[in-house]
């Protein structure tokens, strides 16, 4: 009575994906279209861990594994290509972290939090013109707090090492345009109970 585990097994194919396509030798305009057929085969799980032998902490984690393949194309272009993974599909993300309960003398609750996460390099389109490489990344962060039946506080730190994260990225017009994780980011949540 101390693990749970969840997880499933999961097969999709798509036919018909639709996008947006930019290509002069068709239109020389952007235009939706269903541009290939796909499929994505994959495992995912979380689980939650509360040892006996040490009270009040809890390890939890969840993982993500996904295989993405282009089958077959569907418009009259080399902007798509059968092979190519889908848009955004990184094939390992994990997460996990690790959290620490304890009570002080005068009966506040205390607490302390580890936690990690990781994603697999992806890619930002299934068009080629268009396809840009978004960057695997690792963040981790702190945090620590009290709390008592009314209200909590707690000090935390986001992005410990400071990483440039890429959260998403598109390549349009010869110009990429990237969204970034927030740097190191430290601050104080109070909350009170009304």
């Amino acid at each position: 009575n101390s693990l749970r585990f969840n997880g499933s097994a999961f097969f999709v194919d798509i036919e018909g994906l639709q996008t947006t396509i930019f290509d002069p030798s068709i239109v020389n305009l952007f235009f939706s279209d269903n541009a290939a057929n796909a499929e994505i085969q994959g495992l995912e799980g979380d689980f939650t861990w509360a040892p006996a032998s040490v009270d009040g902490l809890t390890v939890a984690g969840a993982f993500s594994l996904l295989d993405t393949e282009i089958t077959d194309k569907l418009i009259p272009t080399n902007d798509v290509r059968v092979g190519d993974s889908l848009a955004f599909a990184p094939e390992l993300q994990l997460n996990a972290n690790a959290r620490y309960d304890w009570s002080l003398a005068n009966g506040w609750g205390a607490h302390v939090m580890y936690n990690i996460a990781y994603s697999d390099e992806s890619y930002s389109d299934i068009i080629i013109i268009n396809r840009d490489r978004v960057q695997g990344w690792t963040m981790m962060g702190v945090s620590a707090g009290v709390s008592t039946d009314d209200w909590d506080a707690t000090i935390y730190v986001d992005n410990l090492t400071d990483k440039r994260a890429e959260l998403t990225r598109n390549y349009v017009n010869d110009r990429p345009r990237v969204t970034y994780a927030r740097p190191m980011t430290m601050g104080v949540r109070l909350n009170y109970k009304f």
